[in-house]
């Protein structure tokens, strides 16, 4: 027999409860109603159905309403650990890093194994399914648990063509997700490092508070990703957020990707390093020159503070066209801080609209566990079957 309109309904709701839970953790009743737009007495019901059914924990504690919000504080809430598990795999430019972590976003282990900077993306993929399966089996996880595994790659990904992008020819046409969950006999979702970091700072970092914002990670390669009304804007082919690739100066240097003066020419840490190295030496790490510069090293100063600038006229570019509410800045440049930041925000200043330049920027709380943390969030956010609650599919609420 067909279930009813309102079973229908019913099951829907429950599914977006889980999902709101998975995707953000501990909240009170009158926090999952915000969200979803159901009727307080109708969270009431659904939690209290999810609490009996062993899937929702009521911790019992009390939760201050979210975002400031007026309002007595709420009793929190949280999925029940038991309920399964999601894997974060990140592909950087010289490792893989692998973290499992529980529906209530508790990192149950993390593995990293250093990678050759030219690796093969095949290379990388053996070695993140080996740090899986260690992982796994170190953590004691029941396999049967996971929900599935993200990915983080570095370049541009495809999710419908399950093809990776981009000017890097190693990574070009690979098919990520095919080829780790063949390995893992496990479901796999791949999106690009900047776009998952994105997602991590805005679930659970410094970007929690803002519907609207811009992500640059300088890095390696220069990236970025967009936040419009709380939702990561992927594009048409999976490439929105190529912010490496603003051209800032068409007569500048040349690009890995063709142009010439696009912002990655200017600040990625390759280009970066080898400015140094007439003055510093070969040996010179990132580390060494956020240090120096504290310091009062000149050299190491301006080097920091020429890269905060050309970002700053490349943001405000955006600035101009989205109105973000927030800029987020990561990557190992991030970790240059003010002296980074600094000139970043004057020269964004500068170059944005007025009312474009409020942008609140900012460096990303999460690290270099942002792309990882995004992976698992890939996972928890999933809105297929979820067959711990009634093997409906997840989807929006049905407002009552």
């Amino acid at each position: 027999m067909s279930p009813s309109p309102h079973e229908t309904r019913a099951s829907r709701n429950r599914q977006a409860v889980v999902r709101l839970l998975r995707e953000r953790g501990t909240l009170s009743r009158a926090d999952i109603a915000r969200a979803t737009g159901l009727s307080r007495s109708t969270v009431s019901g659904l939690v209290g159905e999810l609490v009996a059914g062993g899937l929702v924990i009521d911790l019992g504690t009390a939760l201050p309403p979210a975002g400031g919000a007026a309002g007595r504080p709420g009793s929190a809430v949280m999925l029940n650990p038991a309920t399964g598990e999601a894997i974060g795999v990140d592909f950087g430019h010289r490792h893989v890093h692998v973290i499992i972590a529980n529906v209530t976003h508790q990192v149950r282990i993390a593995k990293s194994q250093p990678l050759a900077a030219d690796y093969h993306p095949e290379r990388g993929i053996d070695t993140a399914a080996s740090l899986v399966r260690e992982a796994i089996a170190e953590a004691g996880i029941d396999p049967t648990r996971i929900l599935g595994v993200g990915v983080s790659v570095p370049c541009p990904y495809n999710r419908d063509t399950d093809a990776a992008a981009g000017s890097d020819p190693r990574w070009a046409g690979v098919s990520v997700a095919t080829a780790l969950s063949e390995r893992l006999r496990l479901p796999v979702t791949v999106d690009n490092d900047a776009q998952l970091g994105a997602l991590a700072e805005r679930l659970w970092g410094v970007g929690r508070d803002f519907d609207d914002v811009v992500y640059l990670k300088l890095h390696a390669g220069v990236g970025g990703a967009l936040i419009i009304g709380g939702r990561l804007v992927r594009g048409a082919t999976g490439s929105a957020g190529e912010i490496g690739h603003l051209v800032l100066d068409p007569a500048g240097p040349l690009c890995r990707c063709g142009n010439r003066g696009c912002l990655e020419s200017f600040v990625a840490l390759p280009r970066i390093m080898r400015g140094l190295e007439p003055g510093y030496g070969d040996h010179i790490t990132l580390r060494d020159v956020i240090t120096m510069a504290w310091q009062g090293d000149r050299g190491c100063i301006r080097t920091l503070s020429e890269a905060g600038a050309a970002a700053g006229r490349a943001v405000a570019m955006l600035c101009n066209i989205l109105n973000p509410q927030a800029v987020v800045v990561g990557g190992a440049l991030a970790g240059a801080g003010e002296l980074l930041l600094g000139p970043l925000r004057d020269a964004a200043a500068k170059a944005a609209l007025p009312l474009a330049a409020a942008a609140h920027i900012t460096v990303g709380e999460l690290g270099p566990q942002a792309s990882a943390l995004g992976a698992v969030a890939l996972v928890l956010g999933q809105s297929e079957s979820d067959r711990s609650v009634d093997g409906a599919a997840l989807g929006a609420a049905v407002p009552s």
